[in-house]
């Protein structure tokens, strides 16, 4: 998400829902309808959908849980499994003194906002654990931590033209050499289209 190029939630969301889609497929189910909880404009994300799988009737509609039963109990099973990834959590980073009682992770939980304002180093942040670009925690960092100012030289008028410093290593136009006699005993030639 702080990538330069993001990737950003409705990407990631249809991604996976393709991949597990895919996953079934290639495990022998034989599925022929598919039903999805929209994530961004449901047509788009239909269509999106059919061109991946044209053998599947797709249905993509906003608050699909409450219209279609298997939804539902599939939204259940996510929701199950998150909490259990979320309360069996194991922390890469050292916290220290830091408590482990961040509550559910959801933005409502006063226990998770407790442990964000807790937890939070004013250089650095937060651990890998926390999405930094949720509103939340984003609104702890501008209050709490110290400020960064990241220079950007794609907007910086100032310095638009100025040369990449890979373009001093670009390839010079070599003349055309000789192929190794290996490729002209075999009469090989170098074939640029078709």
């Amino acid at each position: 998400m702080q990538q330069r190029a993001k990737y950003n939630l409705n990407a990631l969301s249809h991604d996976t829902a393709i991949g597990l889609i895919q996953h079934v497929l290639d495990a022998g189910v034989q599925v022929t309808e598919v039903f999805v909880d929209t994530v961004g404009p449901a047509e788009k994300y239909q269509e999106k959908l059919k061109r991946h799988f044209p053998e599947l009737e797709v249905t993509v509609r906003p608050k699909a849980d409450s219209l279609f039963p298997i939804v539902s109990a599939a939204s259940i099973c996510a929701k199950v499994a998150r909490d259990r990834a979320v309360k069996n959590w194991r922390f890469l980073e050292d916290l220290g003194d830091v408590s482990l009682e961040y509550g559910s992770g959801y933005p409502n939980d006063p226990k998770t906002k407790e442990w964000l304002a807790q937890c939070l180093d004013p250089v650095f942040g937060y651990p890998q654990f926390v999405r930094f670009s949720w509103s939340t925690a984003q609104t702890i960092l501008e209050s709490k931590a110290v400020p960064v100012h990241w220079d950007d030289s794609e907007s910086d008028p100032a310095l638009q033209g100025t040369r990449s410093v890979l373009s001093f290593f670009a390839r010079k136009e070599a003349s055309k050499r000789q192929p190794h006699r290996f490729f002209h005993e075999r009469k090989l030639e170098t074939v640029t289209g078709l």
